[in-house]
């Protein structure tokens, strides 16, 4: 999929790069009018915006509904529950370290290789989130 200049920037510094690390895994969508989503993510892009296929869509009541596709707008999304078999530390680095912050954006000569602001404070948000992740890691193992 091609992706604008502003959805590869979203991606790259923001957590917007989950539903597009997620294509092709079954997740779970909580949705901020109490219900959710469960499907296969076949399309994201960069504003969150995702298409899935195979899905069941639980209402408020417990009721389920299947649809073979189903589209969920950005501004719906509440929380997106990481499959078990997902590495979420490992995903996030490999996407730090892939992302805008190591782009060099003079193509095969680096003209300048000082970093912006933006990048500086994307880069330490992302740091803070993996320490984050990684001490819920070490919680999580030693109480179970």
């Amino acid at each position: 999929m091609e992706y604008s200049s502003r959805e590869k920037y979203l991606i790259a510094n923001t957590l917007n790069c989950w539903p597009v690390m997620l294509q092709g895994h079954p997740v779970l969508m909580d949705l901020y009018n109490e219900t959710s989503v469960a499907g296969i993510v076949d399309i994201a892009d960069g504003h969150m915006n995702c298409e899935l296929i195979h899905v069941v869509f639980i209402d408020r009541n417990g009721g389920q509904h299947l649809f073979d596709n189903f589209m969920v707008r950005n501004r719906m999304i509440r929380q997106i529950h990481i499959p078990d078999h997902i590495d979420a530390e490992q995903e996030l680095r490999q996407a730090m370290e892939r992302g805008v912050l190591r782009r060099n954006r003079g193509g095969d000569k680096p003209k300048n290789t000082k970093r912006t602001y933006k990048q500086k404070r994307a880069e330490v948000r992302h740091k803070e989130t993996l320490q984050m992740i990684s001490q819920q890691h070490k919680s999580h193992s030693t109480n179970t």
